[in-house]
């Protein structure tokens, strides 16, 4: 069955998949970072009841993604004790031993909500709102949007219904929890990310010129924590590194961003500022098809750096 078909407009709610850790859980952290509210290097236990088997785990570690915590698991599927879902994931085995390796963790950012969360006093929508969204201008972007107010596009068709999911999150964990989840779970529009790309590429500055996180606080974010590692990490951000980077291969060593499994993607050049965002379905054919998207991805940001870098010769002749 096809879908009917919605025209695309500037007012187009995108679900940002896992490009959500960077735009909303990652940037509560940093605020709370920077006022104080959280340590770098406090343990998961000082703010939860139950660390399980991740008592050695940090802050940074969940923001690296060098925690030891699993990739995902399928919480959807699973029972919970007492229903919580988070005793679940720490009670899982650990992938690795804390702080050695890099392994990108849905897991571990459903950990750090819980955190941030205990910290803020409210759930995360509330949180990503106060601390994110107003203050960078981002007008539209939400957590469960509501569909009869805005224009949503569509990501992947449900089998079990056969209809569209449509203003309901992709991510199965994050659709189970409510919606409202640290991986996932954000809906934006192309303006919600100019105004968060314009902040990245100031290294803290929003668009009306306030100063949203201090240079010395962003420039910490978009560091090389895991140089000998497998993976290039920030706190929060990817890198690029020396290993293979979904940005293609023309971005400055250092460019900094996020990707979602949607087909979404956000990345900012390190030496020039230039930054490129990418709204797409990847997954409105079939999740299986979607590693057709990857040699788009690298070919907008590729072609995004040639053409700047032919204006900039142009311009000085």
């Amino acid at each position: 069955m096809l879908p009917t078909a919605l025209d695309l407009t500037e007012d187009t709610l995108f679900d940002l998949a896992s490009l959500s850790k960077l735009v909303s859980t990652t940037m509560v952290a940093l605020k709370m970072i920077e006022n104080g509210k959280l340590n770098l290097h406090d343990k998961i236990g000082k703010y939860l009841d139950f660390a399980g088997n991740f008592a050695d785990c940090e802050i940074y570690h969940l923001l690296t993604h060098t925690s030891g915590l699993p990739a995902g698991l399928p919480l959807f599927a699973m029972v919970h004790k007492d229903g919580d879902a988070l005793h679940t994931v720490l009670s899982a085995e650990p992938c690795y031993e804390t702080g050695t390796q890099v392994c990108y963790s849905c897991m571990g950012y459903l950990v750090l909500q819980r955190i941030l969360e205990n910290v803020g006093g409210d759930p995360l929508d509330k949180l990503a709102e106060k601390y994110v969204f107003s203050p960078l201008g981002m007008k539209t972007a939400c957590y469960n949007p509501d569909k009869a107010k805005m224009p949503i596009a569509a990501t992947e068709l449900y089998t079990h219904n056969g209809a569209w999911a449509t203003g309901h999150v992709h991510d199965e964990n994050a659709h189970f929890l409510g919606g409202v989840t640290g991986n996932a779970g954000v809906f934006a529009t192309l303006d919600d990310l100019i105004s968060f790309a314009g902040m990245c590429a100031t290294h803290g500055l929003a668009k009306n010129g306030d100063v949203y996180l201090s240079k010395e606080m962003f420039d910490l974010a978009i560091t090389n924590f895991t140089p000998d590692k497998n993976e290039s990490r920030g706190l929060g951000f990817q890198l690029k590194g020396q290993q293979d980077f979904p940005g293609g291969i023309l971005l400055s060593q250092g460019s900094y961003g996020h990707t979602g499994f949607t087909g979404t993607s956000l990345y900012v050049d390190k030496d020039t500022g230039l930054w490129g965002i990418l709204l797409t379905n990847a997954v409105h054919y079939g999740r299986e098809n979607r590693t057709k998207y990857f040699a788009l991805r690298r070919g907008f940001y590729d072609s995004l750096m040639r053409e700047y870098k032919i204006l900039q010769c142009e311009s000085e002749i």
